[in-house]
């Protein structure tokens, strides 16, 4: 059974899922005895899955880490799989969906806060990130979830966009399916990069855009121009990224300018 949603000020600003987990139940001050079991049991499980994997994951190790017995646990969950699902529920639908807070005055802004957000949580919980994948391909019922709220997500996004540029309302399908696209490069870069073992991407990615405020300027950009079919303007961007939009602009200019007809 999952829990509810937290409410806004009950959220804590944290990059991590579990300090957010267990800065929200200490700030509920009217939990019972055996809530507080259950807590103990999640966070237990929450650290496992973040250094072992679902596919590892023992309820021995689970209830020897919380300090329970196996019946005390089976009085609370049904088991290994509805333990997990509820625990990558919550990190799907309420840590990872949470509201950036954002309050960018521009297309682009709001885009790279949403981005470098993403990043961050990502780096935070690589554990649980591989989880998600791994929880997915054995639990089809969690798949479809795990499908149903990227979906939703992307609506949302295209919706928004929508709303910016009302004159737009009759290509919402174009923009959801390329946010569709975007969304699918993002969940496999990140993939790649905190869950995998792709030591040229890595490189790569350390070479161009070493830091995460760098790759969400980097992957902002490619939203930008992907959405809105322009570059972002440069008072948005880092200075880096500004000079190398500069750059890029002038040279497609001058490309431009060779292939005219006489």
């Amino acid at each position: 059974m999952l829990r509810e949603s937290p409410k806004p000020s009950e959220t804590p600003d944290t990059t991590s899922f579990r300090d957010w987990v267990c800065a929200r139940q200490k700030g509920d001050t009217t939990r019972r005895k055996g809530e507080k079991t259950r807590d103990r049991i999640r966070l237990a499980t929450i650290d496992l899955l973040n250094t072992v994997g679902y596919v590892d994951l023992k309820v021995s190790d689970i209830c020897r880490r919380a300090k329970v017995t196996t019946p005390v646990l089976y009085l609370y969950f049904d088991g290994k799989e509805s333990l997990v699902g509820d625990i990558l529920s919550e990190f799907l639908n309420d840590f990872m969906s949470r509201s950036t807070g954002s309050t960018a005055r521009s297309a682009y802004q709001a885009i790279y806060d949403a981005n470098l957000q993403w990043l961050r949580a990502a780096r935070s919980n690589a554990g649980l990130m591989k989880c998600l994948l791994q929880f997915s391909d054995q639990t089809p019922e969690f798949a479809r979830l795990f499908s149903d709220t990227s979906n939703l997500w992307y609506l949302r996004i295209a919706q928004s966009i929508v709303r910016r540029h009302p004159s737009e309302a009759g290509n919402l399908p174009s923009i959801h399916l390329q946010i569709h696209a975007l969304g699918a490069m993002m969940d496999e870069l990140t993939r790649k990069l905190f869950t995998g073992s792709d030591t040229e991407l890595r490189k790569l990615i350390g070479d161009v855009a070493p830091d995460d405020e760098r790759l969400a300027s980097f992957l902002s950009i490619i939203w930008y121009r992907t959405l809105y079919a322009t570059d972002p303007p440069s008072a948005d961007l880092l200075p880096n990224e500004a000079h190398r939009t500069r750059q890029s602009r002038a040279k497609r200019a001058s490309q431009a300018g060779q292939a005219a007809p006489l």
